[in-house]
């Protein structure tokens, strides 16, 4: 990595830590506050604007990052770009809100509380001017960081000054809408310091230019929201809110994970992006393998704490009315593992080779097998049923990543894994043996994950794993610095 790579990760590090830190403090607040039921509807909602924001974003994110980091470089025509894709996402916005319009005129379930649909769908508006894509593709990781301290800062005073009762779920969305896009505000308004808005009317702007490759990655986004919120949706409408309560406090702390197992593909999209249009294929290649190993030394040991404590995280984040979600996060656990791979070789690989396609296919086959085994069972078993449904297809994305995109992926099995398989099997032992002597629940907890976390990297030590090698040069190459 070079020295500008690893600031931005470090910068977007503490960007996704600050991420994660907002909903481990919010929601075990709000859901003791709010309980199962309240907070079922909330993610019940959001869930139908998520997919309203899915229409109106198309593939913008992903095809503007991939666009505007191939000519970061060219000031105009990147200026330009910007403009053109934030007017067809403005376009496409309009529709998104008719679509509002008619949803809350037409559904029953939404009608039940139209106030608290319409603050949810704030976030519309706001993903589209806060062109987020544009920073992330420029990598002023900086900005981003600032700016999400203030906002979610902001966000947690209001949650805790004004969510008191059950009755609150309005103010409860507006803390989470703030936490999550407030920021877009300040991004929009920042926009001026890269173009003149008075170029919008000059004429010369072909916005719908981008509209035939933006479909193509908006097919794969839509699929892929399948798995984020169609298991909310299914169990809203075939279950109740308090199914969608336990499925959402397990997905939570899982998604959570996963902020920081993706983070490094946040950074490492428009910076590889960058190298296959300079046709830098040597350091692609070295830079795509070392970031499937970073995921697997990382998502394996995260996957085995998330099996064994499960029962703790969900006492302890959510409290003693959401004990049906315990199993349910133990099933989920491994999707770290899967969505980490598979993000790696879609879209930190495939992806900037322009081969969305095999993403696509392989995302549609994951999003088919996981409608099909939702109709099976969750009418059965209910938020279990949903996990059951997405731990397969998540599986099957992963596979068929692998299997059809094997001679576009540049990387290969390293020795390193075993090390990294051992470790957390050693360390799984270790979690199981000190649950087994209860001695206190907050003790018993924090002793599981501080022996865990020592003798999985005892191990990498002794083994003389290349990250520990890495971190053990970087760190004594500071220290002689300052000396």
């Amino acid at each position: 990595m070079s020295k500008s790579l690893k600031t931005n990760f470090v910068y977007n590090l503490i960007n996704t830590s600050l991420g994660i830190l907002f909903p481990i403090i919010s929601f075990p607040y709000a859901s003791r506050i709010l309980m199962a039921k309240g907070i079922g509807e909330v993610n019940f909602f959001q869930s139908i604007v998520q997919y309203i924001v899915l229409f109106t974003s198309l593939g913008i994110p992903m095809y503007a990052i991939r666009e505007v980091a191939k000519i970061r470089d060219n000031k105009a025509e990147r200026n330009n770009t910007l403009l053109e894709i934030l007017i067809l996402n403005l376009v496409f916005t309009i529709v998104g809100y008719i679509a509002v319009f008619i949803i809350i005129n037409t559904v029953a379930k939404v009608q039940v509380n139209i106030p608290l649909f319409l603050v949810l769908s704030f976030s519309i508006i706001l993903t589209t001017i806060g062109c987020d894509w544009f920073y992330q593709a420029i990598e002023d990781f900086k900005y981003i960081t600032i700016r999400g301290i203030v906002v979610r800062s902001c966000a947690l005073v209001f949650l805790f000054v004004f969510v008191r009762t059950e009755k609150d779920l309005l103010y409860y969305a507006i803390s989470i809408t703030i936490g999550s896009l407030g920021g877009n505000v300040f991004n929009f308004f920042r926009l001026k310091k890269y173009v003149e808005f008075s170029e919008l009317f000059t004429g010369n702007l072909k916005p719908f230019r981008h509209f035939k490759p933006v479909l193509r990655i908006f097919m794969l986004n839509l699929i892929i929201s399948i798995y984020i919120n169609l298991n909310v949706i299914m169990l809203g409408f075939m279950k109740n809110n308090e199914s969608v309560g336990f499925f959402t406090s397990a997905t939570k702390l899982t998604q959570v994970i996963l902020t920081i197992v993706t983070s490094l593909g946040t950074v490492l999209l428009p910076r590889m992006s960058h190298m296959i249009s300079n046709n830098l294929m040597d350091e692609f290649k070295v830079l795509a393998q070392k970031s499937l190993d970073f995921i697997i030394m990382v998502t394996l040991p995260i996957m085995m704490g998330l099996i064994l404590l499960a029962d703790y995280l969900i006492m302890m984040f959510c409290g003693s009315d959401y004990i049906p979600a315990i199993p349910t996060l133990q099933i989920l656990a491994p999707i770290i593992l899967f969505i980490g791979v598979s993000n790696v070789f879609g879209i930190q690989i495939l992806y900037p080779q322009g081969k969305e396609r095999i993403v696509i296919f392989a995302t549609a086959a994951g999003a088919v097998v996981n409608f099909i085994m939702n109709l099976w069972l969750v009418p059965k078993y209910s938020q279990d049923g949903a996990a059951i449904a997405t731990f397969v297809a998540e599986l099957l994305v992963t596979g068929l990543m692998c299997l059809i995109g094997r001679r576009l992926l540049w990387v290969s099995w390293q020795k390193s894994y075993w090390t990294y398989i051992i470790a957390t099997l050693i360390m799984g032992a270790v979690i199981y043996i000190i649950k087994l002597l209860n001695f206190n629940f907050v003790i018993d907890f924090m002793t599981c994950i501080g022996a865990g976390s020592i003798v999985y990297f005892i191990i990498l030590i002794i083994t003389k794993d290349p990250f520990y090698l890495i971190a053990k040069n970087l760190i004594f190459s500071k220290l002689k610095l300052k000396k």
